[in-house]
């Protein structure tokens, strides 16, 4: 049978030296740097899943990944790419799951998911992408982790919405508090079309629909001075309220609605 092999500091030479009867390899904590042509061919036979973390990987060679048809998995989490390459994926037609998280990827080619039909699992979070097309993604994906990118509202209204239609899952304990924000913006898009196309039209409309959360707020004196949990509020919000109030302070509708505007102030001036 096939063996699973994990390596740490080490070089592309030394993972060649190793036997070719492997299923899973896990490569961490090393300085690859460049993933050179045709890197992990011996392995092409056996290999399922590769995983490549924290070594430092800026580019990858066009061939990188060539004669690996058996890939259903490949993990490259925690280095600095910056840009998705359709060429790497062009054997990878039987790869189901892809990670690469915690990068600082901008820009993904159009066509790499035209290479990659059986995708089911896309992790792209924590990187720098201001959009992801929806209408991209392979039809048959059912998990789509993206949270820690600066999308657009434009797009995240977008992307989202498509999601929900097509039944793709993409909450995590990380984004749960920002669904609210998706709820606001497929109202703002779906109410009017050109609102749908404009950035700025789509931030506009978000501003609003929180000044009028903060009139009604404001409109229940006796809510006023009550504690509460939380607000459903960006990550941002909540965040500086959980780590800014002290233990011997509670976080009344008050504080939060304080919050609520300061935030207004702040997206507004960064128009």
């Amino acid at each position: 049978p096939a063996n699973r092999l994990q390596c740490s500091n080490i070089t592309l030479q030394t993972i060649s030296d190793q036997t070719a009867n492997i299923s899973a390899l896990l490569v961490f904590n090393s300085n690859l740097r460049y993933i050179t042509q045709r890197a992990f061919a011996k392995y092409a036979k056996h290999l399922h899943s590769l995983n490549i973390y924290n070594c430092h990987v800026h580019d990858i060679h066009a061939d990188a990944f060539d004669a690996l048809s058996s890939l259903k998995k490949l993990s490259l989490p925690s280095n600095n790419i910056t840009q998705v390459k359709e060429a790497w994926f062009k054997d990878l037609v039987y790869l189901e799951q892809l990670d690469l998280s915690f990068n600082q990827i901008e820009r993904i080619e159009p066509a790499v998911f035209d290479r990659l039909p059986l995708l089911k699992r896309f992790d792209i979070k924590e990187n720098r992408l201001t959009c992801l097309d929806p209408l991209a993604l392979p039809a048959g994906i059912d998990k789509l982790y993206f949270f820690g990118n600066p999308l657009t509202f434009k797009c995240r209204g977008k992307l989202t919405l498509w999601m929900r239609d097509h039944e793709v899952s993409y909450k995590t304990e990380q984004n749960e508090r920002q669904t609210w924000l998706d709820k606001l913006l497929w109202l703002c898009a779906i109410g009017d079309a050109n609102v749908a196309k404009s950035e700025v039209l789509m931030k506009e409309c978000v501003i609003l629909n929180l000044f009028n959360q903060l009139r009604t707020g404001l409109s229940t004196a006796e809510s006023y001075p009550l504690a509460v949990d939380c607000a459903t509020e960006r990550d941002r919000l909540t965040n500086c309220m959980i780590t800014e109030t002290q233990a011997f302070r509670s976080i009344t509708n008050g504080y939060v609605i304080k919050k609520l505007l300061l935030y207004i102030r702040q997206t507004k001036s960064n128009f």
